[in-house]
């Protein structure tokens, strides 16, 4: 029997967006199969040397990204909140849209 229930989140791809909510409730799911890989930028905290990479270097982000007309797409970003300085600098100066995920273990309570 499948858990998958239909959400109803509509994200307008043209601004950039924040996406937040309990662990495990669809949030990396949804981009999945809503985004095409082909239109957007995927970072992926959750895996060890990406994280790695961004934790030690948050500038990283704008010294890959700088030019991009792609949108760029965080997932996990509570864990390197140092990027969400580079991350608004560069929607203010750059105009880059970016969707953001994260969560909390708050949440749950």
């Amino acid at each position: 029997m499948s858990n998958n229930i239909k959400r109803f989140i509509k994200i307008d791809t043209s601004n950039s967006s924040f996406l937040w909510g309990a662990r495990r409730t669809g949030k990396s799911h949804w981009i999945r199969y809503n985004l095409r890989p082909e239109d957007i930028i995927f970072i992926d905290l959750l895996q060890t040397d990406i994280f790695a990479e961004y934790a030690s270097k948050p500038s990283l982000i704008r010294e890959r990204f700088l030019n991009t007309k792609k949108m760029i797409v965080i997932d996990e970003i509570q864990k390197v909140p140092a990027l969400l300085d580079e991350i608004h600098w560069m929607m203010e100066n750059k105009q880059i849209k970016f969707l953001l995920t994260g969560s909390s273990a708050n949440c749950l309570n």
